[in-house]
């Protein structure tokens, strides 16, 4: 084995990916090669070094954008090569920022990205719905003893949303109830729990990565909606859900 050979499969040996008979020829190309064993100590020290970093979960935003870059391998099978690497430099970009302590990117517990998140765990799933029914009273006493309040539960078909179910996730550390709405070919993802502040306040929407967000506080709930529509689209499914809670008091 000559030198080059035995210094590419210094990586796959710290990693164990070696053939017992690779194995033994690498230790035996060693013993005549400086340089190798010099790269074979510094790998070691690497992965000792990694395997006693805490453990920092990638963000949720991050996390969101490579599930929906391998779901498009599932589509494009004559890319499968360039998703596969694209998503494997992600997973490098992870590790790399993992290295140098927490990521303090914005979209953290409650935020954008978690808002993301849960709407890729509803577009990403075969079964978005944990109960499915566009009548609301099916849907919303489905939630009595799953959650610790009783949300608000609107079909809005006539305004081009109607309502798909409900689920229950995990936002910020607490069980919140998720209704899903379908526009057209796309989901709507609306968290809603209730509120610790008084009064409503405006849809505020914003577009990030090809996301379309919503947050705002209405008759006691807070409101957060994520989808792949248009953010003037959203602001009509925010518009129309408020108009439809109104209309029950």
């Amino acid at each position: 084995m000559d030198c080059p050979t035995c210094e590419a499969m210094v990586d796959a040996y710290v990693d164990g990916e070696l053939s017992a008979t690779e194995s033994a020829a690498f230790e035996a190309a060693l013993e005549t090669c400086p340089q190798c064993r010099r790269r074979l100590a510094e790998a070691r020290a690497m992965s000792g070094l990694l395997r006693e970093l805490a453990p920092e979960p990638a963000p949720d935003l991050l996390r969101a954008r490579v599930e929906r870059e391998l779901r498009a391998i599932a589509r494009r099978p004559a890319e499968r090569m360039r998703w596969m690497a694209m998503a494997a430099s992600l997973i490098v970009a992870v590790s790399v920022g993992c290295i140098g302590g927490t990521f303090t990117g914005r979209g953290g517990v409650g935020g954008e990205g978690e808002m993301v998140a849960t709407y890729m765990r509803v577009a990403s799933s075969d079964h978005p719905v944990d109960v499915a029914s566009t009548d609301r009273h099916t849907v919303k006493p489905w939630f009595a003893g799953r959650i610790d309040y009783s949300p608000p539960v609107h079909d809005l078909t006539s305004d081009g949303y109607p309502l798909e179910g409900g689920r229950v996730d995990v936002v910020a550390g607490r069980k919140v109830s998720v209704l899903v709405y379908r526009h057209n070919q796309h989901r709507v993802a609306l968290s809603l729990w209730p509120a610790t502040a008084s009064g409503n306040t405006a849809a505020k929407v914003t577009e990030r990565d090809g996301f379309s967000l919503a947050e705002w506080r209405h008759d006691g709930f807070e409101m957060r909606a994520a989808s792949d529509i248009a953010p003037n689209e959203m602001a009509a499914f925010a518009t129309a859900l408020d108009r439809a809670t109104g209309e029950d008091r």
